[in-house]
């Protein structure tokens, strides 16, 4: 394959899809990419690259995809040199297809290729090649983990780091395990020296990321497993917060539960551990591996070591063959775990998955109600949550200026350039005005602040800093 020869600066322009993972990976494009003097913009008509980070967890992802490089055809009309790829678990899953589905689509390669990026930019811009790049490496293949190096991380208060990659679950409904592969987990020391090097670069709080976090080291001799890489990563000087995302019931493991009795203080309260049904027939057809009770017995094991533990979950309704009784014992299971919040999903088949094959029989407009009822009935609890916050005292992450929506909290106070928004350890966040003036602003970004709280909002907070003698 070519290689670019840099001759001058370049932009870049990336569109991430899906979860925090692919956040992750977006930001290592950029980093294998600095080399050939590309650097990133907002302004998508000014690019001389435009990638597509992709996901394709739900439905209609390839459509999606295809949707938005049919908005970016008319600027490589415009621009014959500008370079058009598509990266991530669509790229991973579709691979050469793409090429042939979007004819003027240059470059498709999957995340485990982002480190020969430069050879296949060099092929596309050398030669006029088109090329898919899509090969899924495993241990045996001597794959190694590209690390953060800091120096793409923006100085905000905030990063991501991902520890593993893949997952070894059979989960019925899930293509994670075709487009990510198995297990594969970044030796501790390097993920404590990733974690060094953007706590040098500002960041305060990191969020460890996994398809399935919490099996991490399984696939390894050194005997270090999820909770003693949490040991190793809260002693990192500078660090104040930690949080990972996301885990699976079978590896909530008592170990990992006792980490959060306060022996890790830069541990956050919080803990995501989706559940997906209530129905053990319907739990089984997924191939989750656990029981309703199983899974509540776990959830009553963190909220007694940690009773300040803010548990959210993943719910999915409308699964092939889910019953009205199903149903009904999945709203039991959300009465019964009282989540501080939920994300609800309606079922889609994806291709390749063993529910795929399934009729999928349940109508959507059921799945509506029953995802509504879901929801219905979590909003309740959360918002019982929310009100324990009022007139309460929380320390917040800033993280910058606020990003409230009007739309989203239609009462909330008139935002103006002197708000600033953060998080509590239990993830929620907080608005609040600055004091004194601009000159502020700045000053408080990547601080931990007392906030006192005034007022509450479906999805928010809003408070007061408290002034600290």
């Amino acid at each position: 394959m070519g290689r670019i020869v840099p001759r001058m600066s370049r932009l870049v322009y990336i569109q991430t899809f899906g979860c925090q993972m692919n956040v992750y990976d977006s930001e290592r494009i950029l980093q294998v990419l600095r080399p050939l003097q590309y650097q990133p913009t907002d302004d998508v008509s000014r690019a001389d690259l435009i990638l597509l980070n992709t996901c394709t967890v739900r439905d209609k992802a390839e459509q999606k995809v295809l949707s938005a490089l049919g908005r970016y055809a008319p600027l490589k009309q415009l621009n014959p040199e500008l370079v058009l790829g598509v990266a991530g678990c669509v790229a991973q899953q579709e691979g050469a297809n793409l090429l042939k589905k979007v004819p003027y689509l240059d470059l498709v390669f999957g995340p485990d290729n982002i480190r020969a990026l430069p050879e296949l930019l060099g092929t596309v811009r050398d030669s006029g090649q088109r090329v898919a790049e899509t090969t899924l490496h495993k241990k045996k293949d001597g794959y190694e983990f590209l690390l953060a190096d800091g120096l793409e991380h923006d100085g905000g208060p905030t990063a991501m780091v991902t520890v593993m990659k893949g997952c070894n679950k059979t989960c019925s409904y899930c293509i994670v395990p075709q487009v990510r592969g198995r297990e594969l987990s970044k030796p501790w020391d390097q993920t404590v020296l990733e974690v060094e090097r953007l706590v040098a670069a500002g960041a305060r709080e990191v969020m460890l990321l996994g398809q399935n976090v919490n099996s991490y080291g399984h696939d390894r001799e050194d005997g270090v497993k999820f909770p003693e890489l949490l040991d190793r990563v809260a002693a990192v000087a500078g660090l104040k917060r930690l949080r990972f995302t996301t885990s699976h019931p079978w590896d909530c493991t008592d170990a990992l539960v006792a980490r959060f009795d306060g022996r890790l203080p830069v541990l956050c309260e919080y803990f995501h551990l989706p559940v997906q049904s209530g129905s053990d027939r319907v739990l089984a057809e997924m191939r989750r591996g656990y029981t309703a009770a199983e899974y509540l017995e776990r959830a009553a094991a963190l909220r007694q070591t940690c009773p300040g533990l803010f548990l959210t979950t993943d719910i999915i309704v409308g699964y092939p063959g889910e019953t009205e009784a199903d149903f009904e014992q999945t709203l039991a299971l959300v009465r019964a775990a009282r989540f501080d919040s939920l994300f609800g999903f309606k079922y889609s088949p994806r291709p390749g998955t063993i529910a795929g094959k399934l009729d999928d029989d349940v109508p959507d407009v059921e799945k509506g109600r029953r995802l509504d009822e879901v929801f219905r009935i979590a909003n309740a609890f959360r918002e019982e949550r929310m009100a324990r916050y009022l007139d309460q005292v929380v320390e917040v992450l800033v993280e910058g200026p606020s990003r409230l929506s009007r739309k989203e909290e239609p009462s909330a106070p008139s935002l103006g350039p002197l708000q600033l928004m953060g998080r509590t350890r239990t993830n929620l966040i907080v608005n609040f005005p600055v004091p004194h003036g601009a000159m502020n602003l700045a000053r408080f970004v990547g601080e931990l602040v007392p906030i006192h709280i005034t007022r509450i909002y479906p999805h928010s907070l809003y408070g007061e800093l408290v002034q600290v003698a």
